[in-house]
């Protein structure tokens, strides 16, 4: 089982009175701070990704130049590869912001550039498009605590399995494998499913992804 993950103290370090969402991540191993479900929403993507090594919300402000003249910008991610650091700006639509953030947000991507980073802009349409972020939510929280010896007894069903099967067959199977190591082999992307298609019980599971 995995170290307890840690809460941090927001009411300190972000203010008192903010609408604050928190997101427990198994990958960092913390709670992290989020400005909105939509931040609470993009996390569960940068725990999918394995290329993702660490992730953390509301990083240290970056200076940027805007017109001449120096001021603060807070990205909403610093995202940890192994390759490089970059960094995520979450809205709604960015279509509806000012002309001031949008002058902003120019800088900071022009700047992080000039640094080998970059700035990558996230909004509803690509989080919330289409049935993959409802699959990975369900998939994501409904595979806490899964012990050693439970994932264990699960990657040894998957490889006796003849693919392919329904998601109702593995769950039910005789092995009698717990739902949530089921569900974390599949978050882990252990196994070839379509993560486009809203997931049911009558879902197939096409066999193993062996180079995981």
């Amino acid at each position: 089982m995995g170290k307890p993950i840690k809460v941090r103290n927001a009411a300190k370090q972000h203010g008192y009175g903010k609408h604050l969402l928190f997101f427990p991540s198994r990958k960092t191993q913390s709670q992290l701070i989020c400005h909105s479900v939509l931040e609470s929403d993009y996390c569960t993507f940068l725990e999918y990704d394995p290329g993702v090594v660490s992730y953390f919300s509301q990083p240290e402000a970056l200076m940027v130049t805007v017109n001449g003249r120096q001021c603060l910008y807070q990205p909403d991610f610093r995202i940890e590869t192994v390759d490089k650091t970059s960094y995520t700006e979450v809205k709604h639509n960015f279509n509806e912001i000012s002309t001031r953030i949008r002058s902003k947000l120019q800088a900071a991507k022009s700047m992080l550039r000039t640094q080998g980073s970059e700035l990558v802009f996230a909004d509803i349409d690509s989080i919330r498009a289409g049935a993959k972020l409802r699959n990975l939510k369900f998939l994501y929280f409904h595979s806490f605590n899964v012990s050693a010896d439970e994932f264990g007894g699960c990657r040894r069903l998957l490889s006796m399995l003849r693919y392919p099967v329904t998601l109702r067959s593995m769950l039910h199977h005789p092995h009698n494998v717990r739902e949530r190591a089921i569900y974390r082999a599949m978050f882990e992307q252990l196994l070839e499913f379509d993560l486009n298609e809203r997931l049911t019980l009558d879902s197939r599971i096409m066999g193993e992804r062996h180079e995981y």
